[in-house]
């Protein structure tokens, strides 16, 4: 895959991923976190489910490819998105996406323990933090102005990001390799027998008032954008980048958002959003070695070496 090409792939998933956390907010002013989460997963499993009939796929029957599935539901759908649903029950969105911009971090630190094609050097470790500064910077005026949030709510943005962390390092090690789909439908189809245990239990959902058309537009959003499309660019991905470079995306995603209100709901855009934006688009291009930083690197190393 070329570098432009993987570039696209990127940034079309943060265009699938970015409006989950506003999806997220609307769809938990009405509906429990459980519910949201098994109705987002449930959705997308019978659409990617529908998908594999298209194509006349099956899915493996060995139990090792389904323990590792149980494991991706785990980690990358199941404790994440009911993390982030309590989390924004407490905290702002904007919190919430400061939060999940750790991610990199995190994935970064597992992948240079875990996998050995994916080592942190200093090109990687000036990627992140270009991002990580960035989305500071965008953040600003909120920061100044104080983020409200309980601990445990923000303990729970945390560990989301976390959770996502092992999920990209856990996926490259374990579940790559499959054809078109598979992945992604076993991964969502265990996550859909996790939570609906836990939704009958907790929510009890048949006592619920019906939510409103803007909750279930939110919900469709959440699972067919956030879940469906954004699974199955993230596997391709997968297949021909490092964990740390897709995991990136999690700072881009406020800045895309930024934009999006911008061109659709007329709200403002300053130039030191815009430079902000700019700092995190460029520092995934670094990780994601689209901007090639090497042989700077290399001819700046005898300067820090002892005469």
């Amino acid at each position: 895959m070329t570098s432009a090409r993987r570039l696209l792939l990127i940034l079309a998933l943060t265009a699938m991923w970015s409006p989950s956390f506003l999806f997220i907010k609307l769809a938990v002013q009405e509906l429990p976190p459980f519910t949201v989460v098994t109705l987002r997963v449930a959705l997308a499993t019978a659409v990617l489910g529908l998908i594999l009939l298209w194509y006349r796929r099956a899915l493996p029957t060995d139990w090792l490819f389904w323990a590792h599935s149980m494991g991706m539901a785990l980690f990358a759908s199941v404790f994440p998105f009911v993390l982030f649903c309590y989390a924004e029950q407490t905290i702002e969105s904007a919190l919430a996406a400061i939060l999940n911009g750790c991610s990199p971090m995190f994935t970064a630190l597992l992948a240079h323990l875990f996998l050995p094609s994916d080592k942190l050097h200093p090109q990687k470790l000036l990627g992140i933090a270009l991002s990580g500064s960035g989305l500071l910077f965008l953040f600003a005026p909120n920061i100044a102005n104080g983020l409200s949030g309980t601990t445990l709510g923000i303990a729970a943005g945390a560990g989301a990001a976390l959770c996502y962390a092992i999920s990209h390092v856990y996926a490259k090690k374990y579940i790559v390799g499959k054809a078109p789909f598979i992945a992604p439908t076993a991964q969502l189809f265990c996550s859909s027998l996790l939570m609906a245990p836990l939704m009958l239990y907790f929510d009890a959902p048949w006592t619920l008032p019906m939510p409103s058309f803007q909750a279930m537009l939110s919900v469709f959003g959440l699972s067919f954008f956030g879940t469906v499309i954004a699974f199955i660019i993230y596997y391709k991905l997968l297949e021909n980048c490092g964990p740390t470079a897709i995991s990136m995306v999690a700072c881009f995603f406020p800045a895309v958002g930024m934009l999006l209100g911008f061109v659709f709901l007329g709200e403002s855009l300053s130039w030191g959003c815009l430079g902000a934006s700019f700092m995190i688009l460029l520092g995934l291009m670094i990780v994601n070695e689209i901007v090639d930083l090497k042989p700077i690197f290399i001819k700046l190393m005898p300067l820090f070496k002892n005469p």
